[in-house]
């Protein structure tokens, strides 16, 4: 796990600070890598390639970056390949290596074989490859998305980093907000490839390479999910596939020249993991948790702890304080060049520096496995909406458009039924991921004129229709996939990417922690998604087909109890701190930024200062944006 920058001159000679320029570059990402630095620079002094390394396999000098080879091809790389020995079979049997690093064989390999090489690797991974002889930059990032990669152009200067702070140390890198992100974030609390918050920079799409050559650049996908019909397959041979594919992906991340341990919330997921890496290792595994004081409504750790007792782990847990919270925000804010608006941020931050505090680098997680295998609850009432929504939309236009409008005179402006209608009368898709911030209608109370103006004609299902042309293309060659498998895909290119593990990397490498997602190996997503989905949902059991595979490994009471998930007591703790914040900086935010209007937010803090909670969320989402614009845009 590591950063890494870099700089290329693509149409005229490097600036004499350039060396200087990259080494800012490197510094502002140093808890990326605090074990080691480093810089190449071409002969022609065109490409200008940074590192900061994060030692977990090879810890000697061996594995320093920037690499290179004989040929002259340098690489410089974040992440795992957790095959890389396996693919040592693919190189000359001639070729001699230097050290026992991931690192080479990932430098060799695509010294042979170019893009085509991405085929072959399991792992997590973004990279920019140096090709001297064809004197070509080649980048890419891993097909689940869980390593990051920005990039930007600008008057012939192609510049790339792990983490947008990077970016912003360029003299001809500008801190502009970008208006048609913004829109969206408002929406979802996140962001789809390619947008980012700031003008200019763009973030590489998980599952996709780059060619950079002689000024052109070329973005073509390498990866898409692959389901095989299964639909004849039994439930028993299906359970013991998907815990057979789990547990290979476990194995395979417990390479490792540092001892790995594991975030335990003592759920499903999580239990799993553990369960799966106590049978790889009869060694020390270290597992973690957090609670919140005095809140037990959002405690979990009696069921960590007895997993822990279950697989003998050495357990290690934080309980947040509500002064804790008030203490963190500022960090967090800090580690998120984009804004993310979750407030799952607060103990994944306490746990990850938690880990880093008793000397455990290497992470796995749970995260991914109710994406894949339609693991939440409330995805349930989407199944049984789909077919009477299916039969709606096929209505002639005008019924749809009557039948939404008396809908809309009959319904609050940010009610749930009326947004659907009003989706199904413009055939725009049911599920939209889940986003709990600010609805399509809702946020034209909110906006300024100015900002509206701006934004006239986006709508943000502009961004699933994105993804659904992408499902439609994968219906084709495989017909068989259903609403159901839908609502998988969105969460796998869209939620996890974007959400899940953005938030993972940032704050974990904030810790200088690297962490690890089995359930997001891509063979076991192809298995998920092979899955049929009267198995994934069965007797009301949501992710059925899962915790039936593990009933042989963890108990009943772990695999069927309430799911929690990892949530806070945002209202009761952070309410206040919130509002003050917002109240304090509402003038000046919405002067500086143009993006709300003064009243719209003053309505939104006098609902939650009444009690109504069902506005927290959108609470957070302005709080966060503030400090956020205050931090990054210097508003």
């Amino acid at each position: 796990m590591c950063g890494i920058n870099g700089i290329y001159f693509m149409k005229g000679p490097a600036p004499e600070n350039a060396d200087g320029l990259l080494h800012a570059m490197n510094q502002r990402i140093a808890h990326r890598g605090p074990d080691d630095e480093g810089q190449w620079t071409s002969a022609g002094r065109s490409l200008f390639l940074g590192h900061r390394r994060l030692s977990i396999i090879d810890l000697s000098e061996g594995g320093h970056q920037p690499m290179r080879d004989a040929a002259g091809n340098a690489i410089v790389y974040n992440g795992e390949i957790y095959n890389y020995r396996e693919l040592r079979g693919l190189l000359d049997k001639d070729q001699v290596l230097k050290s026992q690093s991931d690192t080479e064989i990932l430098l060799s390999l695509y010294a042979k074989k170019g893009h085509d090489a991405l085929q072959h690797l399991n792992g997590m991974f973004a990279f920019a490859f140096w090709d001297e002889q064809k004197e070509t930059l080649f980048l890419a990032r891993d097909r689940a998305g869980k390593k990051p990669l920005y990039y930007t152009e600008q008057d012939g200067i192609f510049s790339f980093s792990s983490e947008i702070k990077s970016l912003l140390c360029l003299p001809w890198v500008k801190a502009e907000p970008d208006e048609v992100s913004i829109y969206h974030f408002l929406t979802y609390n996140q962001l789809p490839p390619a947008l980012t918050m700031f003008k200019g920079i763009r973030k590489l799409a998980p599952g996709t390479c780059m060619t950079v050559q002689r000024g052109q650049i070329r973005v073509q996908s390498y990866w898409e999910v692959s389901p095989s019909d299964w639909r004849n397959k039994g439930e028993e041979e299906l359970s013991e596939i998907v815990l057979n594919s789990l547990k290979k992906s476990v194995a395979y991340r417990m390479v490792s020249d540092v001892p790995v341990g594991a975030f335990l919330s003592g759920g499903v997921d999580s239990s799993a993991v553990v369960a799966c890496m106590r049978a790889q290792s009869q060694g020390v595994i270290k597992t973690y948790s957090v609670g919140f004081e005095g809140a037990p409504g959002y405690d979990e750790r009696h069921y960590a702890a007895e997993v822990s007792r279950l697989f003998h782990t050495e357990h290690h847990e934080k309980t947040i304080t509500a002064s804790d919270i008030a203490e963190s925000l500022p960090l967090i804010i800090e580690s998120f060049d984009e804004p993310m608006a979750d407030a799952t941020c607060i103990p994944i931050f306490f746990i990850s520096k938690l880990a880093r505090e008793k000397g455990t680098i290497v992470v796995q997680t749970g995260d991914g496995a109710d994406e894949i295998f339609a693991g939440y609850r409330s995805w349930m009432k989407y199944q049984k909406l789909y077919p009477y929504y299916h039969a709606y939309r096929h209505l002639p236009s005008f019924m749809k458009k009557a039948i939404s409008s008396l809908v809309s005179e009959t319904h609050d402006e940010a009610s749930a039924g009326r947004e659907i209608f009003a989706r199904a009368a413009h055939d725009q898709e049911l599920f939209w991921g889940g986003a709990r911030a600010f609805k399509e209608s809702a946020k034209r109370q909110f906006l300024s004129d100015s900002f509206q103006h701006i934004t006239a004609g986006l709508n943000s299902y502009d961004v699933i229709r994105g993804y659904r042309e992408g499902f439609e293309g994968l219906k084709q060659k495989s017909p068989w996939l259903s609403d159901t498998d839908w609502m998988c895909y969105l969460g796998l290119k869209f939620q996890i990417p974007s959400k899940y593990l953005y938030r993972m990397d940032r704050l974990g490498m904030a810790n200088s922690i690297e962490i690890r997602s089995p359930f997001l190996d891509y063979e076991l997503i192809n298995t998920a998604f092979s899955i049929p989905p009267a198995y994934k949902t069965k007797n009301n059991e949501p992710k059925y087909i899962l915790k039936h595979s593990l009933e042989k490994i963890l108990p009943h009471e772990i695999l069927f109890r309430k799911k929690m998930g990892f949530c806070v007591p945002l209202q009761e703790w952070a309410g206040e701190i919130m509002l003050d914040y917002t109240e304090q900086n509402l003038k000046s935010f919405v002067r500086n930024t143009g993006i709300f209007t003064e009243e719209g937010l003053k309505t939104l803090i006098r609902e939650i200062r009444k009690g109504n909670a069902a506005y927290t969320n959108q609470l957070w989402t302005i709080y966060f944006m503030m400090a956020w614009f205050k931090r990054w845009m210097s508003a």
